[in-house]
């Protein structure tokens, strides 16, 4: 065998390059350069380099740029929506739990791949037709999967009376943004963070155990008294 057809250090040690898998790697130094200079502007070579690989190494795993782009999409966008469903289908859960639940995954998702999240930003304007098109059924999935749960939660009385959707964009802005103002080095326990920002998410829509407000007067009771005929009209099914 001539030296020629020897594979390099390099790509004999590719697997474990840095830590993880090559295939994982390869996603995560993508979602990084895609986040910091855009689609267009990073090539295969410079995923590579990023990663500690040959360019051979990258093109094991995957064909084209675009296939690196459509995986990252993919396994950013759409298991997301599939993930909520799942919880949102869990009959073991009331409305508060679930809501709860989903927000938690939410955050840790965005705590444990931010660049991904910054990544789908920074090119969504930029995406390919085809992934445009995935991409944005893939998030009014996902806006769609937390409107559900919380229209659910009204129902049932277990959060008071307020336009869904909107309710719903709220809690993924607050879930989303994780990904831009998280930061690992500072030292911060992730499961504090997720846990008192599951908890804002349900607090956000809780209803009142109580009858009526402790502080508001007259005032405040009729606040309360309305969001119970708003809940109530919920109730009533359409003629």
């Amino acid at each position: 065998m001539t030296l020629m057809s020897q594979p390099s250090n390099r790509d004999r040690t590719a697997p474990t390059v840095r830590g993880g898998s090559t295939r994982d790697g390869i996603l995560a130094a993508a979602a990084k350069l895609f986040a910091e200079k855009g689609f267009g502007g990073t090539t295969l070579q410079d995923v590579a380099d990023e990663r500690g690989l040959t360019r051979p190494a990258v093109y094991h795993h995957f064909k084209s740029k675009d296939e690196v782009l459509a995986t990252l999409v993919a396994e950013t966008s759409e298991s997301t929506a599939e993930t909520l469903r799942q919880i949102r289908e869990r009959a073991d859960l009331d409305p508060t739990t679930r809501l709860r639940e989903a927000s938690a995954e939410l955050i840790r998702e965005r705590m444990r791949a931010p660049e991904r999240f910054r990544m789908l930003d920074r090119t969504e304007s930029s995406l390919p037709s085809d992934l445009a098109s995935k991409h944005r059924i893939a998030r009014r999935s996902v806006l769609n999967e937390v409107t559900a749960m919380i229209a659910e939660g009204i129902d049932t009385g277990h959060f008071r009376a307020t336009d869904e959707r909107l309710a719903a964009l709220s809690v993924l802005g607050m879930c989303n943004w994780v990904a831009w103002w998280y930061n690992p080095a500072k030292g911060e326990s992730p499961e504090r963070i997720v846990s008192v920002m599951s908890e804002s998410a349900v607090a956000m829509l809780a209803r009142p155990s109580h009858r009526l407000p402790k502080a508001g007067g007259a005032r405040g009771a009729i606040e309360q008294l309305r969001e119970d005929l708003d809940y109530l009209d919920r109730l009533i099914p359409d003629e």
